[in-house]
């Protein structure tokens, strides 16, 4: 792997640990100044019962998280890597709905 997809994969495994401790902590009514920083509730959410817009995002961080960490020790993009990065641009998308 070369060092422009390490260094990537690194900056997707931080931001990832950081969206889940942040989203974890939001879920369980822990607010402050780090876990609210651009954070916004999305219009969409209303339509759901309220633990799906809570736990929606979960199984997404903890799978961009554990397959980049396999990413990065096996020194290799492969499948996982793929995957992880075919979601970066999905995440963005999300990020811009109402």
């Amino acid at each position: 792997m070369n060092k422009v997809f390490r260094l990537l994969f690194i900056a997707i495994v931080i931001f990832s640990i950081y969206h889940l401790i942040r989203d974890l902590l939001t879920n369980f009514g822990i607010h402050n100044y780090i876990v609210d920083f651009a954070h916004r509730s999305h219009l969409w959410c209303g339509k759901f019962y309220p633990w799906v817009c809570y736990w929606i995002t979960v199984p997404p961080e903890i799978f961009t998280l554990v397959a980049s960490l396999i990413v990065l020790k096996q020194n290799k993009v492969g499948v996982l890597g793929v995957l992880v990065l075919i979601q970066v641009p999905l995440w963005l998308l999300l990020v811009l709905l109402p």
